[in-house]
């Protein structure tokens, strides 16, 4: 599994942006706080973090492109964007455990379980937090023990399916296929 390419859309839109600001919404229903996995990726090998606040993420969803309006109402309905990707040092059945122990502590807290697969080596669970009728949380959590790579994204703030489901085919952000809504 290539599982860095899981936030490159992220990664390639806000590449004309400046510098990302500090701080996401930390008391948004729709915030997990990742910092936990990223103890466990290897400073010495490849990582890709994103850390969008919401200022960020409104400047983003500004921003004139004609060609992407989807992306660009995406990101102006978030108020927060994280993401940590790399290789886990330490053993594998650490991080396996904190992908399954993350995906059960959301589960009890009420997080819909909308994808789960799950094998000797692999773990993958999507999750949504949905106050009333709107999705204002997504958790995407991976492991494959077998190239020691680990993936968590977290997404706060009104999440329209269809144009994640749009940045997904765009930008062949693996994982996002197995959201159900995303089109």
């Amino acid at each position: 599994m290539r599982t860095p390419r899981l936030l490159l859309a992220v990664v390639m839109v806000l590449a004309a942006l400046p510098a990302v600001a500090e701080g996401p919404a930390p008391s948004h229903p729709g915030y997990v706080d990742g910092s936990m996995f990223r103890k466990l990726v290897d400073e010495n090998d490849e990582i890709t973090e994103v850390d969008l606040d919401e200022a960020m993420l409104k400047a983003l969803g500004k921003k004139k492109r004609e060609d992407e309006p989807g992306e660009r109402e995406l990101f102006a309905n978030l108020v927060a964007v994280h993401a940590v990707i790399g290789k886990v040092k330490g053993p594998a059945s650490n991080a396996m455990a904190l992908v399954q122990q993350t995906d059960q502590k959301l589960d009890s807290m009420g997080w819909r379980r909308i994808t789960r697969i799950k094998d000797e080596t692999t773990s993958l669970s999507v999750l949504t937090h949905v106050s009333g009728e709107q999705i204002d949380g997504l958790v995407v959590l991976i492991f494959d023990a077998e190239d020691r790579e680990i993936v968590f994204a977290n997404l706060a703030g009104q999440i329209d399916l269809d144009k994640l489901g749009a940045i997904g085919e765009r930008f062949d952000v693996p994982g996002l296929e197995h959201i159900p809504g995303a089109h």
